[in-house]
């Protein structure tokens, strides 16, 4: 060690190592900060990717829908004209109609013993808490062509042409233990040829379906569109929730959409759904229908269920106090070792250290502290992923994007730290040494 500028021994490391239970607790403060990141991170994600995987899984460039929209469970309905006048463009591939809207499913009581019995426990109010049979719940109820589905996967199209019946339903996978599945825990073969009620009719489960419900519902099942208005029969099989439309070239969305606006009587002055909602209403008193491209649809859930609802602005306003939480610890840690170290701090500033140098042995140890903390982090964050995944069934992924952005946060909430503690450090006085 010389008088200079600069120092051959790592300094900041040796302060780490020099007290292992203060560096441990600061390792474990920072560590539990990157998990709470991680996890905020990845709810918030998860609700974004729930938003849109319903959407994700339909096969279109444009979407027709009511301009009277609200969400995917409230979406209203428009003419299923309109979906045939697209279709008679030389650009449009397909143009399908699409049928999404709330019902009500009754949990299967067939396979959990003799009919009347449960339905005399359920009707007089003694159904156990755990035992769903005879209940109802919410389920979104999709309504496709079973000759020509509106899916991108192969495997639910295949599935979809055995709904060739108004009164059968496919199920999907993904649908909670409280629709009454047959082992109790998920929907697999053994709930095929079981009958319950959907709406108002009775249907049988033909099949079953892998999607996923969003953040909407918590179970989801396929049916034709004679199927859907079965079992919500405040709409007709001419009143659809949308048209999706995949065209032969998809680099021509903006032209065909303005082939359908002058055929849709749609002002000139509307380019995407955000200037139709600003647009005069008396303008739009017999426009019926407004088209989107999917970037479109899938920002407007985005920012419904992320920027929109409580649910999203919480785990935003966790990622910040996950953070403040981290700043606070990591700061009682480098300032309480630079306080016991005070002495040694003056000493160098005797021998000729700047407080420049200093600074930077600080930012070192802090940085230190991140990358150590953050580690053993990012192994706990992506086992409580799969655990929590598996467990609600919340699409939780650990992406390359997920673990840069939360190292780059876990580094400035310490740099932070150490910026704040260099307070006690500058009042390190070489006079105090005599």
């Amino acid at each position: 060690m010389g008088t200079g500028k600069t120092m051959k021994t790592p300094l900041a490391w040796k302060n780490i190592a020099h007290n292992r239970a203060r560096t441990a607790i600061g390792v474990a403060g920072v560590g539990f900060a990157v998990i709470l990141i991680f996890m905020q991170i990845g709810f918030k994600g998860a609700i974004r990717k729930t938003a849109t995987q319903i959407y994700d899984a339909l096969e279109f460039d444009l979407m027709l829908r009511s301009p009277a929209y609200l969400h995917l469970t409230e979406p209203r309905y428009f003419p299923r004209s309109r979906v045939f006048q697209a279709a008679s463009l030389a650009e449009v591939a397909k143009a399908r109609p699409f049928y999404l809207g709330l019902s009500e499913w009754q949990a299967p009581i067939s396979h959990l013993g003799p009919t009347s019995e449960v339905l005399g426990d359920v009707e007089g109010g003694n159904a156990k808490d755990s035992d769903p049979a005879g209940q109802w719940r919410s389920i979104i109820t999709m309504g496709t062509l079973p000759h020509d589905p509106a899916f991108k996967r192969q495997d639910i199209c295949a599935k979809a042409a055995q709904l060739s019946d108004s009164r059968f339903v496919l199920v999907d996978s993904e649908s909670k233990p409280e629709y009454g599945p047959v082992g109790g825990k998920e929907f697999g073969p053994a709930d095929i040829g079981v009958e319950t009620a959907l709406g108002p009719h009775r249907v049988q489960i033909v099949g079953l379906f892998k999607l996923g419900t969003g953040m909407a519902s918590n179970g989801a099942c396929l049916t034709s569109p004679e199927g859907y208005v079965r079992a919500c029969p405040w709409q007709t099989i001419d009143q659809v929730n949308f048209g999706l439309i995949k065209l032969r070239d998809p680099s021509t969305a903006a032209s065909v959409r303005i082939q359908l606006q002058k055929i849709y009587g749609i002002p000139a002055s509307i380019s995407n759904a955000e200037s139709f909602r600003k647009l005069d209403a008396s303008l739009l008193t017999n426009v019926d229908v407004e088209i989107l491209t999917r970037a479109e649809v899938n920002a407007h859930e985005e920012r419904r269920w992320v920027d929109d609802t409580p649910l999203g602005q919480i785990f935003q306003l966790g990622v910040w106090v996950a953070i403040f939480v981290g700043i606070a610890i990591v700061y009682q840690v480098l300032s309480s070792d630079i306080a016991n170290m005070m002495g040694e701090y003056a000493t160098l500033k005797a021998m000729g250290y700047s407080n420049k140098y200093l600074t930077r042995v600080v930012l070192q140890q802090s940085v230190m502290l991140a990358v150590v903390g953050y580690v053993p982090s990012l192994l706990v964050s992506t086992i409580l992923y799969e655990v929590v995944e598996s467990a609600s069934g919340m699409p939780m992924f650990m992406t390359w994007q997920i673990m840069l952005t939360v190292l780059l946060l876990a580094v400035v909430m310490c740099v932070v730290s150490g910026l704040g503690a260099l307070r006690k450090l500058y009042q390190a006085d070489p006079a105090d040494l005599f």
